[in-house]
């Protein structure tokens, strides 16, 4: 008989929620039309929360490579959302901030965050949810050495 995973183990019940979550944001993305992909609707739904940071430290939140945010970035800035500067703690880095005009597109990315949420959470109660929440807030503080929703621009 071949090993089978347990897809009951937090690691697979997490990494398929997150999965399916991700697609579901992505479809009210292409839905909403509103002049972002579903990659650089992330880009700036993670720098709404953070604030600014570094390009490499952007990559590392969103767990993509390099390249692949210079390429969304690069998008951003000529759409006029997002603007990257020289740190001026080392001249090699930029520093990635959020332009005025990026606000209406944060509604609009948050609209369609909350429809994928109404999608996943439909028939879950409030008092679910809040345990949902506290589970995985206890879970990133126990794996990671930063808390999950800290935002230093370095």
């Amino acid at each position: 008989m071949d090993p089978k995973i347990d897809t009951d183990s937090p690691g697979f019940l997490i990494s398929t929620t997150a999965r399916l979550m991700r697609a579901a944001f992505e479809r009210e993305i292409e839905l909403s039309m509103i002049g972002v992909t579903a990659g650089e609707a992330r880009v700036l739904a993670h720098m709404s929360v953070c604030g600014a940071l570094r390009q490499h430290h952007l990559a590392e939140r969103l767990g993509v490579t390099a390249m692949s945010v210079t390429v969304f970035l690069d998008k951003l800035e000529n759409s006029g959302l997002i603007e990257r500067n020289p740190d001026p703690d080392d001249r090699r880095a930029k520093i990635v901030t959020l332009t005025e005009a990026a606000g209406p597109v944060i509604e609009q990315i948050q609209l369609a965050g909350k429809r994928a949420k109404g999608v996943a959470f439909e028939g879950v109660d409030s008092e679910a949810f809040e345990v949902f929440k506290s589970v995985c807030h206890k879970l990133c503080d126990n794996l990671n050495t930063q808390s999950c929703d800290q935002g230093d621009a370095k």
